[in-house]
């Protein structure tokens, strides 16, 4: 039975795409190109969503492709076909792999501006009395604005409540410490997405290796691994990353 066969008969049958591509060695864009054009792609999605985050144009494109491999008279056509066919379906696992990755790199970029907005804020803490009214009527349930003029009326609450130097000081080593901990905080997810980014574009070989004996694929236990191998392995980072966030 061909490549192709068995992943229609598994498709029929439901399997999982990740089982289906263990078995007839196609790419996720191949399975699904074949989905559309057998008209199983209502199937195919319900048996894992891998059809979920790639262009439908571009599915739309495999399937003509795979249609004129099989249908094609012309011998030289059904070779161009499917030489253009692989280049797509390669294409659509890359496509799934930039998307996962321009939302990590944005979601780095909103972590570093939330940490350099917080860090600026505890270095001129001391010299700061706007911060400690913000801090304070944030806590209190007051509606401010993160900058710009405090109205009359928060800054007297404000005043009523800290009459003294101690209680100023107090509030000051209330507002140090929050700031301390959200920085701390944003510190501890950069490093998160930093390693879900670092999984997607450079992933450690004995990650790939365990990840590939998961799959009950036989890996050698050093050397180095084929590139598919770590290509599949990206491609699955990438599928298991937009589930997550899905």
């Amino acid at each position: 039975m061909s490549s192709r066969d068995t992943a229609l008969l598994m498709l029929k049958s439901r399997r999982a795409p990740g089982e289906i591509q263990r078995a007839t060695g196609m790419s996720t864009g191949q399975i699904a190109a074949l989905a559309e054009v057998q008209g199983l792609s209502q199937t195919a999605a319900r048996s894992g969503g891998f059809l979920t985050g790639i262009d439908p144009t571009l599915i739309r494109g495999l399937a003509a492709l795979m249609w004129a491999e099989q249908n094609a008279g012309h011998q030289r056509v059904r070779r161009q076909a499917a030489r253009v066919r692989d280049l797509l379906g390669e294409l659509a696992g890359y496509q799934s792999r930039m998307i996962a990755e321009n939302g990590i790199r944005g979601e780095l970029a909103d972590i570093d501006r939330k940490l350099n907005t917080a860090q600026s804020k505890l270095s001129r803490l001391g010299a700061s009395t706007a911060l400690l009214v913000r801090d304070w009527a944030v806590e209190q349930g007051m509606t401010v604005s993160p900058s710009g003029v405090l109205s009359a009326g928060v800054i007297d609450a404000f005043e009523q409540q800290h009459d003294n130097t101690t209680q100023l000081d107090q509030r000051r080593a209330i507002t140090a410490a929050r700031l301390q901990r959200e920085i701390a905080s944003l510190k501890r997810t950069r490093t998160a997405a930093r390693r879900r980014l670092d999984s997607l574009t450079n992933p450690p070989a004995a990650e790939v290796r365990a990840w590939a004996r998961q799959q009950g694929l036989d890996v050698s236990v050093g050397g180095q691994l084929p590139a598919y191998l770590t290509e599949a392995y990206k491609d699955h980072q990438a599928k298991t990353m937009a589930e997550q966030a899905g």
